[in-house]
């Protein structure tokens, strides 16, 4: 089975080529043209700008992939403030580019595309879970992006019928997150405390009374590739637990696994005004296909709280 994956250099990227090569897929990714990256041992990988179609109908004509992933894309929502242009060029134009290097090149493959529960924006407390039914309520830049490529999704598939498998996710963590996100930014303070030696470690956060659908990003691998295997094009499927903690939840995890006192601070810079307090997903499409989560919470903050010591150890050891 030969596999296409966008963005497989990336946090989910990378789980989801060990998972494949794992299986015996031969597996071929696209990388950024601007960053010298190199491919995964075992895969091969081309510099690829996915927002030109005719590049990747070049890419995709050269690969025949049975399954393609589409991941690729501008992940951070705060950073979509200071650059909405380049996070709709990458999340909009980019989908575009890869759907319609498909619909020239590879008609009959099926694509999985990484969407995400921020499209939602803020839901009334008393309408959660959230279904694959809540109204769509972007409330910035990259939801607006991850809106519009959604709907170019369903349209590729009703017009020119691509089987493309549409995955809203929710909030993910796990080993070789970016440290822009609250759980692996955390685990990086933590182990950089431990290998310096400090005395403590004084972590300084926003509103931690928040709550979210979290789920180990092994998990969400699990999840695209039980969709490309037999997914339904004509629905939406949301990934998360189905059900929430709260960022103290997960901060109490990691500060029981540290090797260092810890004293949380709280920093009002971090706090957004009208920030969704609760937010979590009913997975039910999902779970009707046979998928269920594996990876426990506690696990997952493990990990990647081991991951970091690992990095520590290297750069500061």
């Amino acid at each position: 089975m030969q596999a296409l994956v966008t963005g497989m250099t990336g946090f989910v990227g990378g789980h989801l080529v060990a998972s494949l090569l794992g299986d015996g897929w031969e597996v071929h990714g696209t990388l950024l043209p601007t960053a010298n990256e190199v491919p995964p041992p075992g895969t091969s990988g081309t510099p690829a700008d996915i927002t030109d179609a005719g590049a990747m109908a070049d890419l995709i004509s050269d690969v025949v992939p049975d399954a393609i992933f589409h991941l690729a894309g501008a992940a951070s929502v705060g950073q979509s403030f200071t650059d909405p242009a380049e996070t709709w060029r990458v999340n909009v134009e980019g989908t575009r580019g890869v759907l319609e290097g498909m619909r020239r090149s590879s008609p009959h493959a099926r694509m999985v595309i990484a969407l995400s529960g921020e499209e939602y924006g803020r839901v009334p407390l008393h309408e959660l879970p959230v279904t694959e039914d809540t109204p769509l309520n972007p409330l910035s830049p990259y939801a607006e992006s991850k809106v519009a490529a959604d709907e170019l999704s369903r349209e590729y598939h009703a017009l020119h019928g691509l089987v493309v498998l549409r995955v809203r996710a929710f909030n993910q963590l796990g080993p070789g997150q970016d440290p822009r996100f609250v759980v692996p930014a955390i685990c990086k303070q933590i182990a950089d405390a431990e290998e310096a030696g400090d005395e403590a470690c004084r972590l300084r956060l926003g509103n931690i009374d928040t709550r979210r659908d979290f789920l180990d990003v092994r998990d969400m691998v699990d999840a695209y590739r039980l969709l490309i295997e037999r997914g339904d094009p004509d629905r939406v499927y949301l990934a998360g637990q189905g059900r929430s903690e709260s960022v103290r939840e997960l901060v109490d995890i990691v500060v029981s696994l540290a090797r260092v006192p810890v004293e949380v601070l709280s920093d009002p810079t971090r706090i957004r005004d009208g920030e969704q307090s609760d937010l979590y997903a009913e997975p039910r499409a999902l779970k009707e296909l046979g998928w269920q989560p594996r990876i426990t919470l506690e696990q997952s903050i493990q990990d990647t709280l081991d991951y970091w010591r690992q990095r520590a150890h290297m750069e500061i050891g």
